[in-house]
């Protein structure tokens, strides 16, 4: 009887270029990594009345017949994975081969970290890597295909009419509709098509969303500013840059506090 063939093992995630090529903005979305939480199981018992005794001489009891027994859920203090902070710190600061060496860490205790694989096709995305960045979101797409970060990142390598991606991308949000890398992906979209009144509504919608990221907000701004709503623009301008605390957060500082200052002056 033949032996039975053994199951390929799985390929070795590829490096990061050691020579990245540069990459324009728009700049691949990436979230803070979540915190876990460790259930633990509490069991309670309901009675329909309990012993008339006092409390303390009282001895616990099996349930009797017609009791409840309800099983609760109550969540540990959640906590974040330091490595995985470490990570996400490190590519916040532009420290780009660090946070790669420590998402490479995540994955090799576990392999399907969904932070990690994002944080990892961030990264290969920011670098001129598509293929490699592709590879990790389809890594993603394979435990949930809904996920909209993954979704929202392969839009950026889609082909085909512009129309289409669009549509794709519609259909994406109906199904997510509070995802707010979708929505900032629909605006880039129409930005590149000057299209500024609805590349304005989704930016509004992806930083009302997450209002403490810098990149929505700046590119809330930008398409306001392209409306000839520069009073409103220098206000989310503003905030883009307070909220910058990395000052990496993907524009530039400089051009934007000038350009901040000319809708400022009186």
């Amino acid at each position: 009887k033949p032996a039975p063939r053994r199951a390929a093992p799985p390929a070795p995630a590829p490096e990061l270029a050691s020579t990245p090529a540069p990459r324009p903005l728009v700049q691949p979305y990436i979230a803070p990594p979540a915190a876990e939480e460790k259930p633990q199981v509490l069991a309670q018992t309901t009675q329909a009345r309990a012993d008339e005794q006092p409390r303390a001489a009282r001895r616990p009891a099996a349930p009797r017949p017609g009791s409840t027994i309800r099983i609760e859920h109550q969540p540990e203090s959640a906590s974040v994975d330091p490595t995985l902070a470490a990570g996400y710190q490190a590519y916040q600061n532009g420290d780009f081969a660090t946070a790669w060496q420590r998402y490479r860490e995540v994955l090799q205790k576990d392999a399907k970290n969904r932070d990690a694989l994002l944080g990892m096709a961030a990264i290969a995305q920011q670098q001129g890597q598509d293929d490699v960045a592709t590879q990790y979101y389809r890594q993603v797409l394979a435990q949930d295909p809904r996920d909209p970060v993954a979704h929202a990142g392969m839009a950026s390598f889609a082909t085909g009419d512009v129309a289409s991606k669009e549509s794709r991308l519609k259909q994406l949000l109906a199904q997510s509709p509070q995802s707010a890398p979708l929505h900032f992906t629909l605006g880039n979209l129409y930005g590149e098509q000057s299209r500024w009144g609805d590349a304005q509504q989704a930016y509004f919608n992806a930083f009302r969303l997450e209002p403490t990221n810098a990149l929505f907000s700046f590119s809330l701004a930008t398409s306001l500013d392209h409306l000839g709503q520069g009073k409103l623009a220098a206000q989310y301008y503003q905030q883009a840059l307070q909220l910058d605390t990395s000052g990496n957060s993907g524009f530039d500082r400089t051009a934007t506090q000038q350009r901040l200052n000319k809708l400022s002056a009186p």
